[in-house]
């Protein structure tokens, strides 16, 4: 029970303002130094934790500008997918989006006229990295190439990606198309929040089937040679991610693993051959999943509160009983070294009372254990034992004098689902301290002019006239 040490009260939430200054370096800060120096081949590289946003480990500045090619389609898929399109929904493929790249770039021989469904075109921008269905997904999604650019620009700044610039949707060389490994990270953090992104960037193939101007299938493959079991680069731990090539930029990956729970990101930017994005992916994952220990903040065994079981009446809401609430499971997390325990905040969320009847293992609660904004962990809360209610003529018997207010601050915050104010802050008893602050008052005044009769007779004064001529004189 000695880590069951922080339960931090929430009364207000804040908003975050990104600077959206477009072109502008920004330097985010002092960053976490790793205490190694790995054997990387890539200019620029980056592992990162994803529960907690640690920096594990970082080669070059993380916030420097690099060119990020295909890996841009992150991007791209994460505005596809936050659309609200369906996945069957349509889309079409204009001219301006088939015949605006270059032919010897990469793409899957769309036609002008051709449509593709919301799944079909992510396993075509992801897997074989196909730059006109990327064009075809920016003007499904915003109407025209710029308007999504610019889209694509204002969704990285709103999740911290301030030193990111986009200029296109599939990553062809731009001047004014930029990004940083740690931008980067906080893209792909994004995007792996969709159940639909992890199943296209796991699979290893993909059959598109025959369209009105495709009477053959297509098949394609992954660039990501991580994720293909066929291949000497295949690696267990790598759930998915995205590669990126021009000759400008060098190669880039930005990969996504897990391991014992643990989840990973990494991002190799300006590496000189195709070989090295995969081979110092592993490094940076194989380092990475090594800085973890495991920390018990409480165990299910230890950890016990309560709250009050009331029940209603014809006099109002009566406690009954006091419910003792138990913890479903321990609250086992794994941090990186470099994260102080002593940072992590854990938070009971539990109303103050509960409503009979209710049976064991009833869900009142939760405890979140958190880290800069994080959720680490959610333990769920539950009753221990079952709480039956009174037959109304044991009701009677416990009745008490009950203060109207009190009854009504009753009502009104069952109307609401419980907070993390304490309970001295909660309507009722706030309502409910008013009303004997007002009975405290009312009763002053009484005394106060009892005092003052009595000694108004006391001086033998017949009547007050009589006082007040005496008083004036």
């Amino acid at each position: 029970m000695k880590k069951l040490k922080k339960f931090l009260i929430i009364l207000a939430g804040s908003v975050f303002a990104v600077n959206t200054v477009v072109f502008a370096y920004e330097n985010n800060g002092e960053y976490y130094q790793p205490p190694v120096s790995l054997s990387l081949e890539a200019d620029l590289a980056l592992v990162v934790d994803v529960a907690t946003g640690t920096i594990l480990y970082h080669q070059g500045d993380p916030h420097a500008r690099a060119l990020p090619a295909s890996t841009t389609k992150v991007m791209t898929a994460l505005l596809l997918l936050e659309s609200g399109a369906d996945m069957e929904d349509l889309i079409f493929h204009s001219p301006e989006a088939v015949y605006s790249i270059p032919r010897n770039s990469s793409h899957i021989a769309m036609n002008a006229g051709e449509v593709l469904t919301v799944s079909q075109a992510l396993y075509a921008i992801m897997l074989p990295s196909a730059n006109d269905v990327s064009n075809a997904v920016a003007e499904f999604v915003a109407g025209d190439l710029e308007s999504f650019a610019a889209m694509m620009t204002a969704r990285a700044r709103e999740l911290g990606a301030v030193n990111t610039n986009f200029t296109n949707a599939h990553g062809l060389p731009d001047d004014n198309h930029f990004t940083t490994t740690y931008d980067m990270y906080l893209i792909m953090a994004e995007a792996i929040k969709h159940p639909e992104f992890l199943q296209v960037i796991t699979s290893p193939r993909y059959r598109i089937p025959p369209t009105e101007h495709q009477p053959e299938p297509r098949f394609i493959d992954n660039t990501n040679a991580m994720v293909r079991p066929n291949t000497p680069e295949f690696s267990r731990d790598v759930v998915g991610g995205k590669t990126g090539w021009t000759t400008p930029s060098g190669h880039a990956l930005v990969s996504y693993g897990r391991r014992d729970g643990v989840g990973l990101i990494t991002v190799i930017m300006s590496a000189e051959r195709r070989d090295i994005i995969f081979n110092d992916t592993q490094t940076l994952l194989n380092y990475g999943f090594e800085q973890f220990e495991p920390h018990t903040f409480f165990t299910a065994s230890d950890f016990s509160v309560g709250v009050d079981l009331v029940q209603r009446s014809r006099e109002g809401v009566i406690v009954i009983d006091y419910m003792p609430i138990g913890a479903e499971r321990d609250a086992l997390v794994y941090l990186p070294r470099s994260v102080n325990p002593d940072d992590v905040e854990v938070q009971l969320i539990l109303p103050n009372r509960i409503t009979a009847p209710v049976y064991a293992g009833f869900p009142v609660g939760r405890v979140t254990i958190t880290y800069n904004g994080k959720t680490l962990d959610e333990v769920p809360l539950v009753t221990t034992q079952a709480g039956i209610g009174l037959p109304s003529e044991a009701l009677e018997g416990l009745a008490t004098a009950v203060n109207p207010l009190h009854d009504i601050a009753a009502t009104l915050a069952e109307q609401y689902e419980p907070t993390l104010i304490p309970e001295w802050l909660t309507l009722q008893n706030l309502l409910a301290g008013a009303g004997a602050a007002v009975l405290a008052i009312v009763l002053l005044v009484l005394m106060v002019k009892f005092l003052r009769f009595g000694k108004s007779r006391r001086r033998g004064y017949p009547n007050k006239s009589l006082k007040m001529r005496y008083k004036y004189r």
